[in-house]
């Protein structure tokens, strides 16, 4: 049965689905992931999980969120997420049913791919993040929730939500390390760094080179 075990990518097959994922060639990745899961004897999670770039930490899910590209998010999610069979029994993978783990995960420089998508304003992927399981109180290697990279970057409307999602969540009683609505609301009102504070800490947290467009692998 596939899916007992997570595969091991080679290097060769995670710089591919990295790549495939950057410029958005949705067709070509599919077909990929399709030759890979019959390749290591997994499931497309599987392979989806496995796909980690050794250097930065970077994920598919961290790319594909960066650039907006909503579709190819709820690709990666719905393959990711474990959905019920016929005969009500979780057709998870090795990787599915640890999910959340996967959506959480921080690159080298701590950002997950919340934070990504965050900066960039792309609110859609930003709920679709939240709704399979993103903590959205996660900070970066710079001490920064993604709300703080919207609120810098301007994205108004993704701050909104996440004041919104945040305050709702803190009301209903969260975990002791969360922070108080106050301190939620405090992230929007606080006062703006200058630009050369905001130039550092783009730097150091990696924002700087978020869009991925033309960069190659």
């Amino acid at each position: 049965m596939p899916g007992l075990v997570s595969p091991t990518l080679s290097s060769d097959d995670v710089d591919a689905l990295l790549y495939l994922t950057r410029v958005n060639e949705t067709a070509e990745l599919q077909q990929t992931l399709s030759d890979l899961t019959q390749k290591y004897n997994c499931l497309p999670g599987d392979v989806i999980a496995s796909a980690v770039d050794p250097d930065s930490g970077n994920t598919v899910l961290h790319f594909a969120s960066a650039n907006g590209f909503l579709d190819l998010v709820k690709s990666f999610l719905h393959q990711l997420v474990p959905v019920a069979n016929t005969n009500g029994v979780n057709g998870t993978s090795a990787d599915q049913s640890q999910s959340p783990q996967f959506v959480n995960r921080q690159n080298q420089e701590g950002n997950t791919p919340l934070h990504w998508a965050a900066y960039n304003g792309h609110l859609e992927i930003v709920k679709s993040l939240i709704d399979v399981g993103a903590d959205m109180w996660i900070k970066n290697s710079a001490g920064h929730l993604a709300m703080f990279e919207a609120e810098r970057a301007e994205k108004n409307d993704v701050v909104q939500h996440l004041l919104q999602t945040g305050g709702a969540h803190v009301e209903r009683g969260g975990v002791e390390t969360e922070p108080t609505i106050d301190e939620i609301v405090d992230v929007d009102t606080s006062p703006g760094e200058d630009e050369a504070t905001s130039s550092g800490a783009a730097q150091q947290t990696g924002m700087g080179d978020v869009d991925m467009h033309d960069r190659q692998p």
